[in-house]
């Protein structure tokens, strides 16, 4: 009997794609921000956008799966479908194509992720290809580890020294069936163990059979994380029942930057019909691995408390609210202070938005109704 292991909701390591609809340029900030005390509104602007539907081949995307600004000011655009991580100036000039697809040194068959390291390398996650592809400060080739099962680490951000944090998965089979957890580790990118896990929980493992085929399907705890320029490390559950923001700091000590009593927030029938897209990945006994992106079956009722995290060049944690229509970061400093509440504008067509708030802002279209696009922010 053919033996598949089917990852169809790893919401731990690939999160969802939210269904945001359009927004409206009447509504306000959400009820539990506008209860805070003094605190400022603020509303960025798009200054410009990079990508095109069709024309110049180096601005067509095929899917932003991250987008992150170097210390030069120059934006990283990792494009999963196109297997490609592409080097624009800040103005949206093209200055170096790394990486194409395949499965030689140095070629990928679908990136998720990467990360700059403090050696001035840099790092990618090939979901497809099961491996991490390291390069240097030529962004030349240099190594890659392969073999992880299930998955190699993915969603890597920067760690302190030269290290790198990363989602993964920890999976076994023995007599009584399959057991495994979800983990959120440090590594040295000098083998396959972490050295260093923060969080872990267990993993939920079904099995069944369709047309003589068994398939192992595995879903585990939504998170997201981020870290700073020094290495710290912020975490938090995504969930539509609770609102807590955790912080490791560069020696791996833990604090709570944030929690608050949270209310579900039912979505509206419009909501529910948007739907939402489950990234996942089949691997076969053969060893080979197909990638799909699907409409999730089972839909959430509940918006999320909290959607994303992000930081900037001050050491502060962006916190994306989960419920609004209107994109909504409420901003603390790392004694958990509230800053600011800042807004972005309405952008139509969007599906899944992504942001990166470090050495510059912007966001960028992860599931596109038109065409991926980046959008260049400023206040």
């Amino acid at each position: 009997m053919k033996l598949a292991l089917i990852l169809i909701s790893i919401l731990f390591i690939l999160s969802s794609i939210e269904g945001c609809g359009e927004q409206s340029e009447q509504e306000a900030a959400p009820e539990q921000i506008s209860e805070e005390m003094s605190i400022d509104t603020v509303a960025l602007s798009v200054t410009d956008t990079i990508g095109v539907f069709y024309g110049d081949t180096t601005l067509e995307f095929g899917s932003l799966n991250r987008v992150r600004i170097d210390e030069h000011g120059n934006i990283f655009a990792l494009d999963g479908r196109k297997s490609t991580l592409k080097v624009f100036s800040f103005e949206g000039n093209l200055q170096e194509t790394i990486g194409r697809f395949g499965s030689g040194p140095g070629e990928f068959q679908y990136p998720t992720g990467f990360v700059f390291l403090r050696d001035g390398g840099l790092l990618v996650s090939d979901f497809g290809g099961n491996a991490l592809v390291f390069f240097d400060t030529t962004c030349a080739f240099d190594h890659q580890i392969l073999g992880f099962f299930p998955v190699a680490p993915v969603e890597p951000v920067t760690g302190p020294g030269n290290t790198f944090i990363a989602g993964s998965m920890d999976f076994q089979q023995n007599e009584e069936g399959y057991s495994g957890t979800s983990f959120l580790g440090r590594y040295r990118g000098e083998g396959m163990d972490p050295e260093l896990i923060y969080r872990s929980y267990p993993l939920s493992i079904t099995l069944s059979v369709t047309n003589g085929e068994q398939n192992v399907t595995v879903d585990n705890v939504d998170c997201v994380w981020e870290s700073d320029l020094n290495g710290a490390v912020y975490f938090a559950v995504r969930s539509d029942s609770t609102y807590c923001v955790e912080r490791f700091d560069p020696d791996a000590n833990h604090s709570i930057i944030v929690e608050r009593e949270w209310e579900r927030i039912p979505k509206t029938e419009e909501e529910l019909a948007e739907g939402v897209l489950n990234e996942g990945l089949s691997r076969h006994d053969d060893g080979s691995t197909t990638v799909r992106r699907e409409e999730a079956e089972d839909l959430d009722l509940y918006h999320l408390a909290i959607e994303t995290l992000s930081t900037d060049q001050d050491g502060n944690v962006w916190v994306g609210q989960g419920y609004t229509s209107i994109p909504t970061f409420e901003v603390y400093n790392e004694a958990g202070e509230l800053l600011r509440v800042v807004t972005i504008p309405v952008l139509e067509g969007i599906r899944g938005l992504r942001f990166c708030f470090l050495n510059g802002m912007l966001a960028y279209d992860y599931a596109p109704v038109d065409y991926p696009k980046i959008y260049l922010l400023d206040f």
